[in-house]
C-alpha cells in the first residue's frame, strides 16, 4: 500500500524552482523533512475507497505539492512489513513543534 513517497530527511534548507529560476526557499529552526511532488496525497490514497496507487501509475500534475514536516516515523520492515521500526526510528507520543520560513525566489 503506498505511503509517504519522495520524502527527504535531515534537511537544513530546500529550494523548489521552476525552469525560470522562480520558486521557494524553505528554512527552519532545526533539521526537517520535506517532499515536493507533482501528485496530490489524494492521487496516491483516495481514503476509504482503498484504491491506493503508486506514483508510476499517475499522470503528473502541473502543480507541486509541498509537504514540510518536523519528523516522520520509520515504517519498520526489519523482518516483515508488520514489524515496528527500531526504537531510534520511532516518534514517542508527545507534542512536537518547529518553525519554518518560506521565502520567494525571484
Amino acid at each position: 500500500m503506498p505511503q509517504e513517497t519522495g520524502n527527504k530527511t535531515d534537511v537544513r534548507w530546500a529550494e523548489i524552482k521552476n525552469k525560470r529560476g522562480r520558486g521557494l526557499l524553505v528554512t527552519a529552526d532545526s533539521t526537517f523533512s520535506i517532499s515536493a511532488l507533482h501528485y496530490f496525497d489524494s492521487d496516491l490514497d483516495d481514503g476509504p475507497k482503498r484504491q491506493q496507487r503508486h506514483a508510476a501509475d499517475l499522470v503528473k500534475r502541473k502543480q507541486t505539492q509541498l509537504n514540510i514536516d518536523l519528523r516522520q516515523m520509520g515504517v519498520g520492515g526489519i523482518n516483515s512489513w508488520g514489524a515496528w521500526p527500531l526504537f531510534e526510528y520511532t516518534l514517542p507520543y508527545q507534542d512536537y513543534s518547529f518553525s519554518f520560513v518560506i521565502k520567494p525566489i525571484e
